[in-house]
């Protein structure tokens, strides 16, 4: 099942000189037909936090915190076993996907989205 992706990011909350919080809400949801199966495993899911500065390629890279909670969902049926939820996230710098040399920050997990979902997501960088 394929899904679209809104993102509505908070200001960076610079803690420490040392740690910088990024939050928002991403919003998970289907346009479309949805068929989903009782018991389903969790999709994929993975964005790049706008509010992040690039990570030099030669920068090692600082400690990351990843969480993420589950604010809404919207369920498809009320029969069956349809699980909703997040689970594995876990954030890392990826190459650029532009092509550049900076590596971003991105943050990625497995959810169970039914028709419609909204997660509170924090990723905690911590410079060593």
């Amino acid at each position: 099942m394929a899904f679209q992706l809104e993102l509505r990011p908070t200001p960076p909350l610079q803690l420490t000189p040392e740690c910088l919080v990024h939050t928002g809400i991403a919003r998970l949801f289907v346009t479309g037909m949805l068929v989903q199966g009782s018991g389903a495993p969790p999709e994929q899911f993975g964005f790049f936090i706008p509010t992040a500065t690039p990570l030099p390629v030669t920068a090692t890279e600082p400690q990351l915190l990843a969480e993420a909670h589950l604010m809404t969902g919207i369920a498809t049926s009320t029969s069956g076993n349809f699980p909703f939820g997040v689970e594995q996230v876990q954030a890392a710098y990826l190459p650029d996907p532009r092509g550049g040399t900076d590596r971003w920050l991105y943050l990625s997990g497995a959810a169970h989205v039914g028709r419609e979902i909204r997660l509170g997501y924090r990723v905690t960088v911590v410079s060593v």
